[in-house]
């Protein structure tokens, strides 16, 4: 069994706090003058302790130059990994398929921003690993969840996306309504036909 200093301190676990006033207060001993010091009353701690200065201070400066390194490395793959899921997102609003746009139909012809659905049907599941639809609470009617648009589908989505034209003729609108999900209609006649 091999032994090793990260066994004994882990690194990520210090907090930044510590190392910047390990930082200062060993830079204030190796770069202060020595009349500095002795206004300090902290000639004789010098002394004694000296030569633990220096490294302490190369130490504490390569810890936060790593830390301030990773910490940008870690936000530029953030915005770099959101960039590309929301590239992904508005992709994959290009291309919905009649059952999918029927779906978010749903949200104008009910007039309401989250709308109860199944979430055991194919295509609103479809949805929500897409990153199109969100679940808006944990609690249910059944297997019904209110869902909503997510953001950045919300912000990015078009009448295009969802096959319509800006002004609707009837026959545009009678099409619609009969791509419309049985699990939409049968819940809605459950509730309001009671």
């Amino acid at each position: 069994m091999s032994f090793k200093i990260s066994d004994l301190i882990d690194l990520d676990k210090i907090p930044m706090k510590i190392i910047i006033f390990l930082g200062i207060v060993s830079g204030i001993f190796v770069l202060a003058s020595d009349s500095f010091l002795r206004i300090l009353k902290m000639t004789e701690f010098e002394e004694d302790y000296g030569k633990f200065f220096g490294p302490i201070f190369i130490a504490s400066i390569a810890f936060i130059g790593l830390s301030v390194i990773y910490y940008i490395k870690d936000k530029l793959e953030y915005q770099f990994n959101r960039n590309k899921g929301n590239k992904i997102i508005i992709e994959e609003l290009e291309s919905l398929d009649p059952f999918e746009q029927s779906v978010i139909w749903e949200f104008a012809i009910q007039q309401k921003k989250s709308v109860k659905m199944p979430i055991d049907n194919s295509t609103v599941v479809g949805l929500i690993n897409k990153e199109i639809l969100k679940r808006v609470s944990n609690i249910g009617d059944g297997l019904y969840f209110p869902l909503t648009l997510t953001t950045l589908a919300d912000r990015k989505l078009k009448e295009t996306h969802l096959g319509l034209s800006k002004e609707l003729t009837e026959e545009e609108l009678s099409e619609i309504f009969s791509f419309r999900p049985d699990w939409a209609t049968d819940y809605f006649y459950q509730q309001h036909c009671k």
